[in-house]
């Protein structure tokens, strides 16, 4: 029988860099699966449905919901968010570790259901830099960036509530990136010590 794996929930305010990290731990050969979560919103450029995430309707995530396929979900400026639990439940069962890349509405979600899951923290090295951030991938119009941007008091103090802090400085990513990966190591060592995984049960 195999060992359950890790449920690792990497979140953090909107331009902290959270998927860049990702992307460069998975670059210097850390294993781990992604999960893929649902939103209502049109696909950005180059994004694909079921890879970077599902695509629904209003209707279609409210059906999700009202099945009971969603570990977590949320309304975030304006868009419904949410995570199958597909995506989660088997892969765990089977031993894999799984990183769910969440808001912080969801994040707290998460922990309420699976207290064991491990939180890490995001965080930008200051709220300057993140409007810039944000300012510079427009990828939102400017009620939106003032929605994002107004959100942060909040979105940083949650930062206590998670396991792990990791300020991604500009320019730094890669060490962000590293220091993620270590933290993810720390706790794999320590579960397998303690015979212990991230959701049981």
């Amino acid at each position: 029988m195999n060992p359950q794996g890790n449920l690792f929930v990497i979140t953090g305010p909107s331009g902290s860099g959270k998927d860049e990290v990702i992307s460069i731990l998975r670059g210097i050969g850390i294993q781990f699966r992604m999960a893929t979560t649902a939103v209502t919103r049109e696909p950005r450029p180059g994004e694909r449905h079921g890879v970077n995430h599902y695509f629904l309707t209003r209707a279609e995530f409210e059906r999700w919901e009202s099945e009971g396929k969603l570990l977590e979900s949320a309304e975030v400026y304006g868009r419904r968010y949410g995570t199958p639990r597909q995506e989660v439940d088997g892969p765990i069962s089977s031993g894999e570790d799984v990183v769910l890349r969440i808001d912080v509405q969801g994040a707290r979600s998460v922990k309420e259901k699976l207290p064991e899951a491990v939180l890490i923290f995001i965080a930008p090295p200051s709220v300057e830099e993140m409007r810039r951030r944000l300012e510079s991938r427009a990828t939102e119009d400017k009620t939106e960036l003032d929605d994002r941007l107004d959100s942060l008091t909040w979105e940083m103090a949650f930062s206590e509530e998670c396991d792990y802090v990791v300020v991604n400085e500009t320019g730094r990513q890669t060490q962000a990136a590293r220091e993620l990966g270590e933290i993810i190591g720390r706790v794999r060592r320590s579960r397998r010590e303690n015979g212990t995984s991230s959701v049981e049960g």
